[in-house]
């Protein structure tokens, strides 16, 4: 059985990069839950996020890093890149380019991820798309 941290990976490699949206619900559980700064998303929900996500940002990569582990909990940094092409969650297409963090935190059960935390550097991504203007 895969551990937290091989899920993970998974998710990031296979899932957004590789675009394979069908596994999410091979490292999901039923009940998973996502708690995000927008509000909690539900497997399904989550499913509808990456859609848009990879929808809007053709050349979306996230590059996993920072993975500690300790029992059903693993924590990890994603840097997340691409070039907004396509509009998302209301915003229309930049054209521009992100370049972000997010720090995550997740507890695994059963080789499958089954609750999510997420705090994502917003102001850094909304700035470069060009919807923020620029601080400072």
């Amino acid at each position: 059985m895969a551990d937290g941290k091989e899920i993970v990976r998974r998710m990031f490699d296979e899932v957004i990069n590789n675009r394979r949206l069908e596994l999410i619900d091979e490292v999901f559980a039923p009940t998973f839950v996502s708690h995000t700064q927008q509000g909690d998303l539900d497997r399904e929900g989550f499913r509808g996020f990456v859609t848009g996500w990879v929808g809007a940002f053709p050349d979306l990569r996230c590059e996993v890093s920072q993975v500690v582990s300790e029992g059903d909990r693993v924590s990890w940094t994603i840097r997340a890149t691409g070039t907004m092409k396509g509009d998302f969650n209301g915003m229309p297409a930049s054209g521009k380019q992100m370049d972000f963090l997010s720090m995550n935190y997740g507890v695994f059960r059963d080789g499958k991820g089954v609750e999510h935390w997420v705090v994502m550097d917003m102001l850094t991504m909304l700035t470069q798309l060009g919807f923020i203007p620029p601080q400072g």
